[in-house]
Formats: C-alpha cells, structure tokens, sequence
C-alpha cells in the first residue's frame, strides 16, 4: 500500500468522532483507505495506520526492504558455509579423500585400521 506522504491527502476524522462512534469504526475507515487522519479542533493531531502498514514503513525507514533482508541473510549463510568447509579442509578431510581406499580396511576418522 503506497500512502501519501501529505496529511491533506488523507481521509481525516475528529477526535470527538473517534470517541463517539468508537474504535472499530475508526479501523473501518483505516483498512478500507490505509491510514486515518485524528484532527483536534481541525488540525492534524495523529495518523492511525494498520500494524502491517507500521511494521513495513519502519522496515522501509530502516532500509530493510524484503530484497535486502534476504540478501542479508544469504550473506550469512555464504558466510557460515565457508566457515564449515574451511574447518573440513583443515582437518584432514581433504587428504584423507585424496588418498583412495584399500580395500578390507575400514576407515575410521581419516584413518586406516
């Protein structure tokens, strides 16, 4: 949902009307155009907007967009793989998997019984 960045493009709605026809009205007016203008006495005193509304424009604030998020986390797990084979390699999984194996000899742990 892309709202307006101008508050006199929003629907607006007073105060005293929020307190006398309640919060569910109120919420009516916020799912079917986005976000809701509270006016006291015809200005502009808050803007009520759904929780997904808030959490995207909080993520969008903080440069969290869905694309960089799964970038971020792709980065993390590139980054914990290399970690994971580095360790194998140091350990002797590389020379162990160089050198073929007898036959009628288990190997255990890199190493030949």
């Amino acid at each position: 949902m892309d709202l307006s960045l101008n508050l006199l493009d929003l629907e607006k709605t007073p105060a005293s009307d929020v307190k006398a026809k309640g919060w569910p009205d109120l919420m009516r007016k916020v799912l079917r155009s986005g976000a809701v203008v509270i006016t006291n006495h015809n200005h502009p005193q808050a803007v009520v907007v759904s929780a997904e509304e808030y959490r995207r424009l909080v993520d969008q604030a903080n440069g969290h967009s869905a694309g960089a998020q799964r970038a971020q986390s792709l980065q993390a797990l590139q980054a914990e793989f290399d970690a994971h084979l580095s360790s194998l390699q140091d350990g002797g999984l590389a020379r162990a998997l160089a050198r073929p194996a007898r036959r009628g000899r288990r190997i255990r742990l890199g190493k030949s019984l």
